[in-house]
């Protein structure tokens, strides 16, 4: 007869335990700002044989806007970007795309307003060496075994992640940025 009140005794402590873990408005860490980029200028067309520097953006701009349309922006919401982050897929039917990229890069973006770049790398000068772009230099043939073009064409998936000045965690909604590699200038 013990042996039942003891179990309800545990499920009523156990309840009680999980009533009380639950969530609330003070745990929410959404920020409340979302950050989009727009490309404005960009070269897509890169010659991997004449390429002397990083793969640049020639103008994007960052823009902030309130989760609340009705809201009011605050200080508290200007949010500080840190880690950028590409991702590439191919989009000329071929499978092997080039190595996904980070790196640190601290750009300042007030809440409820823009920030406007230029020049901003977003891939390294070195990856241009690395399979599958590799293959189109000379020493390698020139053409993609995969698609048997002289040229690949890949989406680079642009998001870079910060915080707001009060702590909470963003980031900008996804971009892609078109390219197509090839080599010319042997």
């Amino acid at each position: 007869m013990k042996r039942p009140w003891q179990f309800c005794g545990v499920i009523a402590i156990v309840l009680m335990a999980v009533s009380c873990g639950g969530s609330s408005s003070l745990d929410n860490t959404v920020a409340s700002v979302y950050l989009t980029i727009e490309i404005e200028e960009n070269n897509p067309d890169i010659d991997i044989c004449l390429q002397a520097g990083d793969i640049s953006v020639d103008k994007m701009t960052v823009t902030s806007t309130l989760s609340n349309p009705n809201g009011t922006a605050s200080t508290n919401q200007d949010v500080q970007l840190t880690r950028w982050v590409i991702t590439p897929s191919r989009t000329d039917g071929g499978s092997t795309a080039s190595p996904e990229w980070s790196y640190d890069q601290s750009v300042f973006v007030p809440a409820a307003g823009v920030a406007d770049l230029e020049n901003y790398r977003v891939y390294p000068l070195e990856y241009l060496r690395e399979i599958p772009i590799a293959y189109l230099l000379p020493e390698n043939g020139g053409f993609d075994p995969e698609t048997g073009n002289t040229n690949i064409r890949q989406s680079f998936e642009l998001v870079i992640y910060g915080e707001t000045v009060s702590g909470k965690d963003v980031a900008t909604d996804p971009v892609l940025i078109a390219f197509n590699f090839f080599c010319l200038g042997q």
